[in-house]
């Protein structure tokens, strides 16, 4: 009997570093923020798989300049005559992460668009958050004039949902391994540091004074109760780095809003599942 492929996901932080930051959270909590949201604000980069290199080759790739936040993404167009569709992806990932569903999209007809989002693959910069992510979003969709779908994962997931808070002309949304309360995803970060859950309130306290803005506007669940544009919630239960709970809070306080759980699938093999995707296209096509 073949033994089960463990799944291998989540944050993994050195225990020099965790010891590095207690340190530093001891002798100066103001500067154990500070380092904190540093960490907290700067994605990781990781090697361009083979399949999402061979994805490249099919898509035609442009740059486009952000105003608001004063920095360049990388956008990858799969060009059609059908219905606009951005796809969003999480972070530390990267616009070519979602190719298997630009693909199939494609080949339905649809002009699909995706980026990497402001310092996550060739784009500019080198920390970002999720109101850059938000700039993004909404100079692509002044940039392709409106998006009629959208698709997300995980970070991605929230903001476009954010986006289409106030949208009225939205088709559909699709969003995949969604989190979903924003001090959740703080707490669970600095626990993941080893740091005290004090420090997690300070740094909260610390994005909304230098942004001025409250943090729970920005929760999934928050800003959907509003939201008529039917809605795919997809989440695979062993999800290791965003807990299904989410996905279920979610499609609770969605008014219009259609629950998919999945099982052994994590929280990236997720995006290249057949039934996934073949639940996706049939969402989308649904009148």
């Amino acid at each position: 009997m073949k033994k089960k492929k463990k799944l291998k996901q989540g944050m993994v932080v050195p225990l020099w570093l965790k010891q590095s930051l207690r340190l530093i959270e001891g002798i100066s909590p103001k500067l154990g923020v500070r380092v904190a949201a540093h960490i907290f604000s700067k994605p990781l980069k990781f090697k361009l798989p083979e399949k999402e290199r061979k994805a490249l080759a099919d898509c035609h790739q442009e740059w486009l300049t952000v105003p608001e936040i004063n920095k360049n993404i990388m956008c990858f167009e799969w060009k059609n005559k059908g219905k606009k569709v951005l796809l969003t992806h999480g972070w530390s990932g990267r616009g070519t992460q979602l190719y298997a569903i630009a693909e199939s999209l494609h080949k339905k007809g649809y002009h699909v668009i995706s980026f990497d989002a402001p310092a996550h693959g060739k784009s500019n910069g080198k920390i970002t958050n999720m109101l850059q992510w938000s700039a993004a979003i909404k100079a692509l969709y002044n940039h392709y004039n409106e998006f009629d779908i959208y698709v997300g994962h995980s970070l991605g997931s929230m903001a476009i949902l954010k986006h289409c808070e106030q949208l009225s002309d939205v088709k559909k949304i699709i969003t995949i391994g969604s989190g979903d309360l924003m001090c959740t995803i703080f707490d669970n970060f600095i626990m993941s540091l080893g740091l005290t859950p004090k420090t997690s309130e300070r740094m909260k306290a610390y994005f909304e004074d230098k942004y001025n803005i409250e943090i729970n506007e920005y929760d999934a669940s928050h800003v959907v109760r509003q939201q008529q544009t039917p809605t795919l919630i997809i989440h695979d239960e062993d999800d290791r780095d965003i807990d299904v709970s989410c996905a279920k809070n979610i499609h609770n306080q969605h008014p219009n809003a259609t629950l998919m759980i999945t099982k052994g699938l994590g929280h990236r093999r997720i995006l290249s599942e057949e039934k996934v995707i073949n639940k996706i296209i049939s969402f989308i096509q649904t009148p």
